[in-house]
This record gives structure tokens, C-alpha cells and sequence, in this order.
């Protein structure tokens, strides 16, 4: 039976580092539309250093692997790994292109407020903070064609390694909650497209999960991805202000939310969180490494919130999760690192 799950463990790392490979040779092109936009060589990038580089692959290589061996210790199924069709990811990536155009305009202007149309028209639902072009990209996180765009572009960014860093919640809560979750209640904060919901609903068929966003395109992509799941609801609405009653999940989560948040957004949703949960219930979240948990990627986190506007990503690197955790009376259970995300899981005492 170990040496079942030995091969399968490799075969599952195998089909993750084709894909991160893929992803890898389309990040290469996105210097050359950034020369095209500025008219010159952009500066030396951090990544150019060979040793920056060499920990950067050493770090993707061991996610992908821990990813692989928790696919054959049986926290998620091997269909996480399953790809969308060959043509569809063609015939997205010119569109890709084509945004890194406009991304690599919006940076060198540093124009972070520009909006279609359509992104205008749901400015009146969201709150300021969320009001601007998060990571420069087209429409921010308002318009339907940045939510077709996006997991993409996330998985460019991370050279293949996104989904990996977001299934890293999973073994912790599957530790506490090992059951197939029938008759548990989950919320996803911020779910976005909701792949991370994907994962979640594989791994617990049986849970019922609402998916809240604060984006209705967002959404909308969300239920297209999930309509397979009948399990899953969706909600629009903010994660610090909710509506639920007291006391009404089992599991309250969220996937790359807390760094763009501001530092008293971040805390009225931990608080929000707490007060959602069962006595005993979990909180867990998968987020941006911070200042202390790999001083090696210092230069990233210097880095990442310039290149990508995240205007509140410096606040969140300097505040620790952890520590606002415990003053919202949650006991940290455990957390894993991988790459460039870690994930914290904390009960309700």
C-alpha cells in the first residue's frame, strides 16, 4: 500500500511540475510587452540573482511535492489536478497578453482608479478600499473579463504553484474535521472564481458551503466554475458586516484575502468570523507569507506590493495573523508554509 501511494504521490508531482513549467515559459513574455510599453529594459528583477532564483524553484519543488503526497495520503481527491482543455488555455492566453499590455500602460503611469463602464456600474456596491485596479489589471476586480482572466494570470504570477498554495488549508482542517462534512456548515470569505471552493467542496462533498464575495462578476464566474456542485450557494456581501446569525458554521475560511484588506477591515472580519462560529468551530485562512516566516523572500514582499499595487500589502506583512487571531480569542492550531503562502487554522475556544 506505501508503495501505492508512493507512485501515485509521483505521478501526481510529475503532471504539477508539467503544469508549472507551462506557466513558467508564459511568465517569460511579459518582460518583453513591459520593454514594448517603456520603450527600454526593465531594471534588474530580484529573480535575476541566482540564488534568489535557485530558492525560488527549490521552494515551488517542495510545495508541488507536499501537494502530491496529500493527494495520496487522501485529504483531497487526484481530480484537483485536473486541467481545463488544451484549447480553451490557448486561446486565453493572447488575452493575457494583451492585459499585460495594459497592466505594464497602468503601472508605468501608476494609474491605479481606471475603469471601464462596466466596472464603473457596480462602484456604488463596494466599499472604497475594494475601488481601485488591484495588481493593475484591467476592471480590478469588477468586470466580467478580468474574472475569466484571472486564475490565469494568478497561476502566471506564481509560476503554476497558485493552486497548491491554496489547497495548503486542507490537511489542517482535515486533521480536526476528518469526516466527508456531512452535516457541516462551511464559509468561504472572498472566494472569488472560487477555486479554492472547488477544492474545499471536493474534499468535503457532503458540507454545505456558502461563497461570499464582494465582486457580482466575480460571482457569476464562481457559479459557472461550480455548477457541478450543488452544495454550494453564493452570497455578495462584505466579510466584516454579515448577516448570518450567531453561532452558524462549523468552518469559517478564506483564500488571498487579508493583504487587501486594511489592518482595521482585517480585524472586523476575524471578529466577524469568531462571532459566526460554533463553540469549537475553525477558522483557517491562506494568505501572503509575512516578514517573519521566511526572511529569505524578504526582497518579495518588498517587492510585490510596487509591482502589483496592493497598497495594504505592507501593513499586512508587518502585523502578524497570528497575533490578531488571539486578541479575537482564537487558539492558533497549526499552520503550514509553502512557497510563497502560508496557512493558519485556529479554534474557537
Amino acid at each position: 500500500m506505501d508503495l501505492l501511494k508512493e507512485l501515485n504521490s509521483r505521478i501526481n508531482l510529475g503532471i504539477s511540475l508539467v503544469r508549472s513549467t507551462v506557466f513558467t515559459s508564459e511568465k517569460l513574455a511579459l518582460p518583453l510587452i513591459e520593454k514594448l510599453v517603456t520603450g527600454k529594459n526593465t531594471a534588474p528583477h530580484p529573480l535575476q540573482d541566482p540564488e534568489n532564483f535557485r530558492k525560488a524553484l527549490e521552494e515551488i519543488y517542495v510545495l508541488l511535492k507536499k501537494d502530491s503526497e496529500n493527494i495520496a495520503q487522501g485529504y483531497y481527491p487526484k481530480e484537483v489536478l485536473k486541467s481545463e482543455g488544451l484549447m480553451d488555455h490557448l486561446l486565453r492566453f493572447p488575452q493575457i497578453l494583451l492585459d499585460g499590455y495594459n497592466i505594464a500602460r497602468r503601472r508605468k503611469k501608476k494609474h491605479h482608479k481606471d475603469f471601464n463602464e462596466e466596472a464603473q456600474s457596480y462602484m456604488d456596491d463596494v466599499p472604497e478600499y475594494f475601488q481601485r485596479n488591484f495588481h493593475f489589471q484591467s476592471g480590478g476586480y469588477l468586470t466580467k473579463k478580468s474574472a475569466e482572466l484571472y486564475e490565469h494570470q494568478v497561476e502566471i504570477l506564481f509560476s503554476g504553484a497558485a493552486d497548491a498554495m491554496r489547497r495548503l488549508i486542507i490537511p489542517l482542517i482535515k486533521t480536526h474535521q476528518p469526516s466527508n462534512g456531512d452535516g457541516l456548515r462551511f464559509l468561504e470569505l472572498g472566494a472569488g472564481t472560487g477555486r479554492l471552493t472547488k477544492f474545499m467542496a471536493m474534499s468535503y462533498p457532503k458540507a454545505k458551503i456558502i461563497a461570499l464575495d464582494l465582486s457580482y462578476p466575480y460571482l457569476q464566474k464562481a457559479r459557472e466554475n461550480l455548477k457541478d456542485f450543488p452544495r454550494v450557494d453564493f452570497m455578495q456581501g462584505l466579510a466584516e458586516d454579515l448577516s448570518f446569525q450567531n453561532e452558524s458554521f462549523d468552518f469559517v475560511y478564506s483564500c488571498f484575502l487579508f493583504h487587501e484588506l486594511p489592518l482595521d477591515i482585517r480585524k472586523k472580519v476575524i471578529a466577524e468570523a469568531h462571532r459566526l462560529l460554533k463553540p469549537g468551530g475553525y477558522f483557517g485562512f491562506v494568505d501572503s507569507i509575512q516578514k517573519a516566516d521566511a526572511e529569505h523572500f524578504g526582497w518579495a514582499l518588498d517587492r510585490f506590493p510596487v509591482d502589483f499595487h496592493e497598497p495594504f500589502f505592507k501593513s499586512y506583512v508587518e502585523n502578524d495573523m497570528a497575533e490578531l487571531l488571539k486578541a479575537a480569542s482564537f487558539e492558533i492550531e497549526s499552520a503550514e508554509r509553502g512557497f510563497f503562502s502560508k496557512a493558519v487554522l485556529a479554534r474557537k475556544a
